[in-house]
């Protein structure tokens, strides 16, 4: 089976209480990844995602610290959606309202003893999911072992981000077509259909106020998009506090995700400096430099009406941007 066991999601500052949960779930036979896995020489983020997605189960350990954590907020968002999140307490904490409801094993006062009660039935729970997710990894490699009177066929690329996927945004951008033998999406075997869904949908949009106190609207309703002062960003704002490239900002699971590419100034998400790609909550405010920008939630009728989205479905507000620099 393809993925290790289990990936283990934390604060920085639980560190040592991590290690204690990697070691202590090795010697239970579970293979474990966390970030401590990490080589020399290997892209952070490329690695955590791969894991992250590939893992049969996802550890999240709340604590203070971690609750606090966009990313580990990010990484049991990722695991819920995809029905593998076994979360555990390690200290008195308010976890986030939307895993309130999520099962979780009470471990603040454990330190490692491998007899204790609640720890066997952590390790049980782990069993039963790790189970489920090879039970259903079985019938799908089977099917994608090519017959035997035909070649195997080249492993198709990776397509780009859509909403619905789990996966986290990266930089590339550029369209692909799909597979040769894959079936047309849905747009295009009934267009009508489609259309009737899309105006009644809504869209992600990203507001500024321009210097004379008027809105200027950016619809995200594409893979990913390069922010920056000038081309080949497909968003272009024209300020000298901002980088030529400043950031990146893509759609996964219908969320809003935001990576900066080593700006000059920085990427700020509601006042906080962001290293590695964070969700934008919906309300929330992204800062480059000195622009700021709001994330919106607009009906597709009304952006549409204004002339910002084409039949494509893609952003025109965006590509007008970038041809007036």
């Amino acid at each position: 089976m393809s993925g290790t066991d289990i990936f283990l999601s934390y604060a920085r500052q639980d560190r040592a209480t991590a290690r204690t949960f990697a070691e202590s779930l090795a010697s239970e036979g579970f293979s474990v990844w966390w970030d401590a896995s990490l080589h020399s020489g290997e892209t952070f983020d490329e690695v955590i995602e791969r894991n992250l997605r590939d893992a049969k189960a996802v550890v999240v350990l709340w604590s203070p610290r971690s609750v606090a954590s966009r990313w580990v907020r990010a990484e049991a968002t990722l695991a819920d959606r995809r029905n593998k999140l076994v979360p555990a307490i390690i200290e008195a904490c308010d976890r986030p309202i939307v895993f309130e409801l999520t099962h979780t094993a009470e471990l603040s006062d454990w330190h490692g003893d491998t007899s204790d009660v609640r720890w066997l039935q952590f390790v049980k729970d782990l069993h039963r999911m790790i189970d489920t997710a090879a039970a259903r990894e079985a019938p799908a490699a089977k099917e994608e072992q090519p017959h035997a009177a035909e070649p195997a066929s080249a492993p198709s690329a990776r397509q780009p981000l859509r909403p619905g996927n789990d996966e986290v945004i990266v930089a590339s951008h550029a369209p692909q077509e799909p597979p040769p033998g894959r079936p047309a999406p849905v747009a295009e075997l009934r267009p009508q259909q489609a259309r009737e869904e899309e105006q009644s949908a809504e869209v992600h949009c990203l507001e500024m106020e321009n210097a004379v106190g008027e809105e200027e609207l950016f619809v995200i309703d594409s893979t990913s998009v390069k922010i920056g002062r000038s081309p080949p960003a497909d968003i272009v704002i024209s300020d000298k506090s901002m980088s030529r490239e400043h950031c990146v900002v893509g759609l996964a699971n219908d969320e809003l995700l935001v990576t900066d590419l080593n700006s000059t100034n920085g990427t700020y998400v509601d006042g906080e400096r962001i290293e590695r790609a964070t969700i934008l909550p919906i309300g929330s405010v992204v800062r480059l430099g000195r622009i700021t920008l709001k994330h919106t939630i607009r009906p597709r009728a009304e952006v549409e009406g204004r002339g910002l989205v084409d039949d494509s479905g893609r952003g025109l507000r965006a590509a007008r941007a970038a041809a007036s620099s």
